[in-house]
């Protein structure tokens, strides 16, 4: 009987530290320009993919999947500030062990606080995380954000990008501070 017991603990840990694959279709990314001091608008980005293998979660961002609703506002973001013909992504990832959240049954969760690292061209910045993440059914898990990630423009040496957008568009100003959220779910494999 002990043995069927290990047995069954041993395969229910593998089962549970499998892959899951995030679901674009149930999860996504915002982000919000403020220009001319007063004026603030929501984008977002339309295609992320993404795995967790027990130990490490990864979302890439397709650069060229931003939407701002304005066709040439984006072409201008992909072009001057994230360089979509060099980098076609942006990358985050951060260290999330199996145990933060094995014990969490179907329609539990919990708050979480994470160091992301996120790389945006050149440049590797981590932002602190606060994020729920919830266990929508055995296969399922959700991870939302608690509160926006204040991701600093200048830290990714986006600056002169961001100033020749401002040319173009003929602006006073483009805020360099850009509260992101977002809400990724993963299907385990």
């Amino acid at each position: 009987m002990k043995v069927f017991a290990l047995a069954l603990a041993l395969s229910s840990s593998v089962a549970t530290a499998a892959n899951w694959t995030l679901d674009n279709s149930q999860s996504g990314l915002h982000f919000v320009s403020v220009k001319n001091e007063l004026v603030a608008e929501t984008h977002q980005f339309n295609q992320l993919s993404g795995n967790w293998d027990g130990n490490t979660v990864t979302v890439s961002i397709a650069v060229n999947s931003m939407d701002t609703l304005i066709p040439i506002r984006n072409e201008r973001i992909w072009q001057y500030v994230l360089q979509a013909e060099q980098f076609a992504a942006i990358t985050a990832s951060a260290e999330l062990k199996q145990a933060a959240v094995a014990k969490l049954t179907p329609g539990d969760s919990i708050l979480l606080e994470l160091p992301l690292a996120v790389t945006i061209a050149t440049e590797t910045m981590t932002l602190n995380a606060k994020l729920r993440v919830t266990k929508l059914s055995a296969n399922t898990l959700q991870a939302v954000t608690a509160a926006p990630l204040m991701l600093n423009t200048n830290s990714f040496k986006l600056t002169a990008g961001l100033a020749k957008l401002q040319e173009l568009a003929g602006l006073k100003s483009i805020e360099p501070l850009v509260p992101v959220s977002f809400n990724v779910r993963f299907n385990q494999q």
